[in-house]
């Protein structure tokens, strides 16, 4: 069950306050997912507040702001939202925050967000922009496992343990964008992002226990560094082309085993067409130009990108 509300006040010409609530009560399976499962029913209840800002102080300035707390669902309903899925621009409905490639798939994840951003446009054709955004969340939930006294010798019995996740993520983002007579543009945007994840098993803390494959308590912090370079042409009869120059680097630090980073360029080139209107659009791209493999680590989340020179053909019709 989900009771919402929500609250848009026009203070003045220049700024628009945001307000909203909201009451979330969900029960569901306390583990359905990893064997053995348990028909055993949690419950969470929780008021959730959210609050924004928008703000254009000046002409072509804007500048948002915006804090809130929500709840992801149970299974299918981690995809499935009914209120707003923004605050002054900035997402709040996740279907989780804590990437699944890392943690698996999470029922009744908590999420906080914060979120700024200050953007700016300039007579000259330019565009600024600076975003920067926190994202938590707690996730409480039991996975499957045995118990087996060493004492008796009894068979093992199904059993759970209880298992608390804690994501935290930092990122900022710098964006130029420049317009270049009639068909040229220039980009460039900047991104750095620290991800840190803890995990940890309370109950199987016990310093007399040493398994070499378990470790109940790992602490594990990824930094990543993004630019994107890109210049487009576009000329009236409808032809266009495009290039980009991607650049990736990562590090990362664990308590237990840390996976190395890494540190590659990869290049796409685009060409295309459309007709008037954008009723029909065609675009030939090849992708990885220089055939870049990479490993990173999912802690930081990213655009996938091709582990190999791929070959890309788009076609769009709008009616």
């Amino acid at each position: 069950m989900c009771v919402y509300g929500y609250h848009y006040w026009q203070v003045l010409d220049p700024l628009q306050l945001v307000g909203g609530v909201a009451y979330d009560h969900i029960t569901f399976p306390e583990n359905f997912r990893v064997a053995p499962i348990s028909d055993a029913e949690q419950t969470l209840d929780k008021v959730s507040p959210k609050a924004g800002f928008i703000l254009t102080p000046f002409k072509g300035s804007t500048v948002r702001f915006a804090y809130t707390r929500s709840v992801g669902g149970a299974s299918l309903d981690q995809s499935l939202q009914i209120e707003p899925s923004q605050v002054a621009g900035f997402i709040q409905t996740y279907r989780s925050i804590i990437p699944e490639s890392v943690a698996g798939p999470n029922a009744g994840a908590e999420f906080e967000t914060f979120g700024l951003s200050l953007e700016q446009s300039l007579p000259t054709g330019t565009y600024l922009g600076l975003v920067g955004q926190i994202l938590n969340s707690d996730v409480h939930r039991t996975v499957g496992s045995f118990d087996y006294d060493l004492l008796t010798g009894l068979p093992a019995t199904p059993s759970g343990l209880k298992e608390k996740l804690d994501y935290e993520e930092h990122s900022i983002v710098a964006t130029v964008n420049q317009l270049v007579g009639n068909g040229w543009s220039l980009g460039a945007r900047y991104g750095l992002t620290e991800a840190e994840l803890i995990d940890d098993f309370p109950s199987a803390r016990n310093p007399l226990i040493n398994v070499n494959f378990f470790a109940p308590h790992q602490k594990t912090r990824s930094w990543l560094h993004n630019t994107d370079l890109f210049v487009i042409y576009n000329h009236p009869s409808g032809f266009f082309a495009e290039f980009d120059a991607l650049w990736y680097k990562q590090t990362n630090e664990s308590n237990t085993t840390s996976l190395r980073g890494d540190d590659f360029w990869q290049f796409n080139s685009f060409l295309g067409y459309r007709t008037p209107g954008r009723k029909l659009s065609v675009t030939l791209g090849i992708l990885n130009l220089t055939d870049q493999n990479y490993q990173l680590n999912p802690l930081t989340l990213y655009n996938d990108l091709p582990r190999g020179r791929t070959t890309a053909i788009r076609l769009l019709l709008n009616f």
